[in-house]
């Protein structure tokens, strides 16, 4: 495989789900709303199987219009043979492809579709949302099958799908409580300790109450603190509560350069918590990036103390 270069997931931010069917395509992909920094076009649950074919030709017109700005696009596939489509389309503007449904069993059909060399510039965002995702070790195969066939490098990052795993467990989020006050809390946990030590990106599910902000925000922060980068949104008024969340605090963002800096000491003490460069390289990078994209909160003004 030529070298490339790396992908940034924190450049999806938020991802906007647009079903296929509908007629905007174009004017979403191509700025509609400013601030939006990733589309994913769906062909998948979003539409249904009769409307799969009206879909498609919908796609197929809109994808020559997509102009050098905008956000990120990409197109959420139905299945291998719905990729093959796709493939013949206008996919120039196109980042890559989010696959459906995958454990170890189906990734090697999708794979097939995209091992042409014309196709070797386009990413792949598996999706993890079956119940196999509820296992460590067919999660594990997953992982050491990426890793062994040599794609790992087309992996943009991992996308976590909440409404199918809460499917696959009988239940629905609850409005008001994160992801992290139920039972997916317990499945990012383990996507995370199987994937993120091998370099993996992880992006989290939506939260689906596009009313309640206030629960999202509170999301967003328990997303960074499991180190999940990408957030998707199924409407744009979700959009400014995660950018807002991926601002980063300036005394992060001091602590960072302060670990990064190439005479930082072993160990040393910043803002009242111990910073030690050997443990906190990673985290350091994170905060570097995410400012960059997303810039820093204000300054916390200090305050007179009332009694």
């Amino acid at each position: 495989m030529t070298a490339r270069t790396p992908f940034d997931p924190w450049s999806l931010g938020a991802s906007l789900y647009a079903p296929a069917t509908r007629p905007d395509l174009a004017e979403l992909g191509n700025g509609r709303w400013p601030d939006l920094t990733s589309l994913i076009y769906c062909t998948e649950d979003a539409v249904r199987e009769e409307d799969l074919p009206r879909a498609l030709a919908n796609l197929r017109a809109a994808l020559p219009h997509l102009g050098p700005r905008g956000p990120l696009r990409l197109i959420r596939v139905r299945s291998p043979v719905v990729l093959r489509e796709v493939l013949s389309m206008d996919l120039r503007a196109v980042t890559g492809f989010v696959l459906p449904k995958i454990h170890a069993g189906n990734l090697p059909e999708y794979l097939r579709e995209l091992r042409a060399p014309e196709h070797a510039h386009l990413l792949i965002f598996p999706t993890l949302e079956t119940r196999e995702a509820l296992s460590e070790s067919h999660m594990t195969a997953l992982r050491d099958q990426i890793v062994g066939s040599g794609v790992q490098a087309r992996v943009g990052g991992l996308r976590i799908g909440g409404n199918d795993l809460m499917h696959a467990l009988g239940v629905r989020r609850t409005p008001g409580r994160t992801a992290y006050e139920g039972p997916l809390e317990r499945v990012i946990s383990l996507l995370c300790s199987v994937f993120k030590p091998a370099g993996f990106a992880l992006s989290s599910p939506v939260y689906e109450v596009y009313g309640d902000p206030a629960t999202l925000a509170r999301e967003v922060q328990q997303d960074l603190e499991y180190g999940l980068c990408g957030k998707t949104i199924i409407h744009p008024a979700q959009l400014p509560t995660v950018l807002r969340g991926y601002a980063v605090h300036p005394h992060d963002l001091q602590e960072a350069q302060a670990i990064l800096a190439p005479d930082a000491p072993a160990v040393f003490s910043m803002n009242g918590r111990m910073c030690e460069p050997a443990t906190h390289t990673r985290w350091a990078r994170d905060i570097l990036t995410r400012a960059g994209r997303y810039g820093t909160l204000p300054e916390p003004q200090s305050e007179a103390l009332h009694f």
